[in-house]
């Protein structure tokens, strides 16, 4: 079998100068607040947790004010784009789960990127058959997908908002205009934009880097262009997106920098105006005595959390009530399987049949289950073969990671529930700008390969496809009753954090804020990562060593993860925001 390569930033790691050591990592792609140790936690009939504080304040007044979750989540993400550009944005793409509380029905808006119409499956191979480095890739123009976030916002406005459209970009405007003290992650984000390369990108500099200085925490930090960016895409809505002004330039802006260089494929007026967000069904399965949905393809999350915590579930009956050796052991194995398979299985729906029906039925998880050794880790386990996959000859692909992600959920006063993933991919996108948003690099989401010994690869680049994706936002049920909503940023190891969070509420009965202040154990083929060395060596007699006992080649990381957590407790919603990131839970009572 074609072994997985390692994530893409151990690139970055032989190239970095060793003061960013510390802060860069395979597992921890963005920046972390590692002064940051106060949970915050928020309980009430409504309940919004997002990655920044004013992003939070923004929300829980759309709700105070009249409006829905939906209104919340378009308050929030408009303001996350200017004080959280690092990771998410206008320029960027989303998914959105959304709970209506009137119908009782579950919806899923995939505004995942798109490639151009006229790209070509060889994009990321030079003339002589190489790939294209990993680093030269995310701030090369052609990595810019159609962003996909505007238009989610715009029909989820449509079916399930209430307030004007406008007044829910109010605060980002003023924000944008006004200015906001920088918080300590922006900035050091903007550092790691620096050093991964911005010199191809004056706009940026002008912008984040004025005078080559980063922005200082003793004065409001402004971004005019966005806010004018910002006020036309208010007035004007979709349509100022994809078809106006703001298209014009965003074009004419990639024009520019292609006449700079040697020609390179790379989106159109058309690819802007032909976009469409695509309504999906939600991904559901039994766990316990819950029901968890969580997103399709084009993300391979959703498959991943469902599939890891089926076979979880039949390996652990008599270890699930304490977090002993087994309980982790079994844990990290149902993930490494879970990821070979969304590694070979997983692209988007119109160019391959994914097998999703046989990836998630009973037998197979079986099936998988069964592989797995409760006395040794397998290393590099190889990929299933569910049914409906008889003719799909496919290899496999190296990981990949969306570094530049957020996550926000949200319920409002009447019940409605969104579960909301955005991400603009490397920090800072591809450091491209225009009409002051962060520009998407979530092209290096597809395989630089199309091909391997002859076999596709599954998640291969073509015409308007939507790359894979590990986000992968979660909304539960128990007694046909949503009663949680999770989700988190982290790229590959989005499902990681996820599973562990939904074993950690339903197995271990863990608060909101235990939760999020676990500690991370994630997977690769062949390591096992771990947070906290100390934790682990402490614990539970000794965890570390009873894991390297049955085999894992142990690692030590920290973990970008931005997990946002609501639960159904005691007669009332209970939020919890991730301590690794200045997120901030809020609620009306």
């Amino acid at each position: 079998m074609k072994k997985h390569k390692p994530l893409k930033l151990l690139v970055l790691l032989s190239i970095l100068p060793l003061p960013l050591l510390a802060q860069v990592n395979k597992n921890a792609p963005e920046s972390i607040d590692i002064t940051q140790n106060k949970v915050s936690t928020a309980a009430g009939r409504a309940v919004v947790v997002t990655a920044n504080p004013l992003a939070s304040n923004a929300a829980i007044k759309a709700i105070e004010e009249g409006g829905t979750a939906m209104d919340a989540v378009i308050a929030a993400q408009t303001v996350l784009t200017v004080v959280e550009p690092q990771s998410s944005g206008l320029g960027g793409g989303a998914f959105l789960l959304y709970w209506n509380q009137t119908t009782k029905s579950l919806h899923a808006l995939d505004g995942r990127e798109t490639a151009s119409a006229q790209v070509d499956e060889n994009m990321w191979l030079t003339t002589d058959g190489k790939k294209v480095s990993w680093l030269e890739a995310t701030k090369s123009i052609s990595s810019i997908g159609v962003p996909g976030t505007t238009a989610l916002l715009w029909e989820g406005h449509q079916e399930f908002g209430r307030l004007p459209w406008e007044t829910n970009f109010e605060r980002g405007i003023q924000l944008a205009k006004e200015g906001f003290i920088p918080s300590t992650r922006f900035i050091k984000s903007i550092s790691l934009a620096k050093t991964i390369g911005v010199n191809h990108s004056q706009k940026f500099k002008s912008i984040y880097l004025q005078n080559n200085s980063l922005p200082s925490q003793n004065k409001p930090f402004r971004n005019q262009e966005l806010a004018s960016t910002l006020t036309r895409i208010a007035k004007g809505g979709r349509n100022e997106f994809y078809r106006g002004e703001v298209a014009n330039q965003l074009i004419e802006d990639l024009q520019l920098r292609q006449n700079r260089n040697e020609p390179v494929q790379t989106i159109t007026l058309q690819d802007m105006a032909n976009y469409r967000i695509q309504k999906r069904i939600p991904l559901c399965r039994k766990y316990r005595y819950w029901r968890i949905c969580s997103f399709p393809p084009p993300s391979g999350g959703g498959v991943a959390v469902l599939q890891a915590l089926g076979t979880y579930e039949l390996l652990s009956k008599d270890t699930w009530s304490q977090k002993t050796i087994g309980h982790w052991h079994l844990l990290a194995e149902s993930l490494r399987f879970a990821d070979a398979d969304r590694s070979h299985w997983i692209g988007d729906p119109i160019d391959w049949p994914v097998p999703l029906k046989g990836l998630l039925e009973d037998i197979y998880i079986k099936e998988r289950a069964n592989e797995i050794k409760t006395t040794n880790t397998t290393i590099n386990p190889e990929p299933g073969k569910p049914k409906g996959s008889d003719l799909l000859d496919f290899a496999s692909q190296p990981k990949t990671t969306e570094e530049g992600t957020t996550h926000l959920v949200v319920v409002d006063l009447e019940g409605n529930i969104a579960s909301y993933t955005g991400s603009v991919e490397t920090v800072f996108g591809s450091r491209n700008i225009s009409g002051g948003m962060v520009l998407n690099n979530q092209l290096t989401d597809f395989s630089f390969l199309s091909e391997v010994s002859g076999k596709p690869i599954a998640n291969r680049i073509g015409p308007n496809k939507r790359p894979m994706s590990s986000m992968s936002p979660v909304i539960a049920f128990r007694d046909s009753k949503p009663v949680l909503a999770v989700g988190s940023p982290g790229g590959w190891l989005i499902p990681h954090y996820i599973t562990n969070s939904l074993i950690g509420i339903i197995d271990l009965k863990l608060s909101p804020k235990e939760v999020v202040s676990q500690k991370h154990l994630a997977v690769g083929p062949t390591h096992t990562y771990i947070e906290n060395k100390g934790y682990w060596q402490n614990s539970n007699g000794n965890i570390l060593k009873g894991l390297k006992l049955l085999g894992h080649k142990i690692k030590y990381s920290s973990f970008s993860s931005g997990l946002a957590v609501l639960l159904w407790e005691d007669g009332s919603w209970h939020g919890a925001a991730d301590p690794r990131r200045e997120g901030k839970a809020v609620s009306l009572q």
